[in-house]
C-alpha cells in the first residue's frame, strides 16, 4: 500500500471548520451564563456549523468518492462489526470513513439542526427542553469520536487525524479520489466566508438578535435588554 489521496479540499475544509464552530459553540454553552454577552456568540456559532451542514448535504449528494452519503459504511450489522473488532482486534482498512467515524458523522448531523431548533424556541416549550440534553449528547459523541481517533492510531500506527490536513493516506491506488478539487474549494471557502462575514456583521448586541443572511429571519439570541430597558422606562412613565 502507499499514501493516496482521499480527501478533496472541500471536504477537509468542511472538516475543519465544522470542528472549530463546533468546539467554540460547545465550549460557550458550557462554559458562559446565558444572561452573559459572549453567550450570544454560542448561538452565532451554532448558526455557523448548521450553515457549514447545509454545504456538507450538497457534498454528501454531489460531492467526491467518499465525501458522498452513498459510500457511508453505516449499516447496523458492519457498524457492530467493526465495533467488536477495533476492541479484540486491529479492524478492517477502509479508505474513506469507517463505520465508527461515519456513525459518529451521520449523528453529528442530525444533533446540530436538532440543537437549532430547541436552542431558538422554534420547536415549542417541550422540544427548547431538550437543548440541553442534545448538547450533552453531542459533546458524548464527539469525545467518542476523538477516542476513536486514538484508538485507531494505536492500532494502526497511522495519525489518523492527519489525514483531514493533508487528504492522504495508505490504500490501495484504485481506492484514490482523482483530484482534489482545488478550485471548488477556492469557490466554497469565498462564498462561505463571505457569508459567515455577513452573519457576524449582522450580529446586533444591544438587541442580542441576529438577521440572518439570504433569508432575512431575525434570530433572537438571548434577553433583549434594550426592550426590557425600555419597558421598565415605559413604566416609569406611567407612575409619572
Amino acid at each position: 500500500m502507499t499514501k493516496i489521496l482521499v480527501w478533496d479540499i472541500p471536504a477537509r475544509l468542511f472538516h475543519l471548520a465544522f470542528a472549530f464552530s463546533l468546539t467554540a459553540a460547545i465550549g460557550i454553552g458550557f462554559l458562559v451564563d446565558d444572561e452573559e454577552p459572549l453567550f450570544q456568540m454560542h448561538m452565532i456559532l451554532g448558526i455557523v456549523a448548521l450553515f457549514l451542514l447545509l454545504i456538507r448535504v450538497f457534498m454528501g449528494l454531489l460531492g467526491s468518492r467518499y465525501s458522498r452519503f452513498s459510500s457511508f459504511p453505516v449499516h447496523p450489522r458492519e457498524v457492530a462489526g467493526y465495533m467488536i473488532s477495533a476492541a479484540v482486534s486491529k479492524t478492517k482498512r477502509y479508505a474513506g470513513n469507517n463505520p465508527g467515524s461515519a456513525l459518529a458523522a451521520v449523528l453529528m448531523f442530525l444533533l446540530v439542526p436538532a440543537l437549532f431548533i430547541s436552542g431558538t424556541g422554534y420547536g415549542g416549550e417541550e422540544v427548547e427542553e431538550l437543548h440541553e440534553a442534545f448538547a450533552w449528547g453531542l459533546l458524548a459523541v464527539v469525545a467518542l469520536h476523538l477516542a476513536g481517533l486514538v484508538w485507531h492510531t494505536i492500532r494502526h500506527r497511522e495519525n489518523i487525524s492527519l489525514v483531514m490536513v493533508t487528504g492522504r493516506k495508505e490504500g490501495n491506488v484504485e481506492e484514490a479520489i482523482s483530484s482534489s478539487h482545488t478550485a471548488w474549494g477556492l469557490v466554497i471557502t469565498v462564498l462561505a466566508g463571505a457569508w459567515i462575514t455577513a452573519l457576524f456583521a449582522a450580529h446586533n448586541t444591544r438587541t442580542a438578535t441576529v438577521k440572518v443572511p439570504g433569508i432575512g429571519a431575525t434570530v433572537q439570541l438571548g434577553e433583549n435588554e434594550a426592550d426590557e430597558g425600555g419597558h421598565e422606562d415605559g413604566h416609569e412613565d406611567d407612575d409619572d
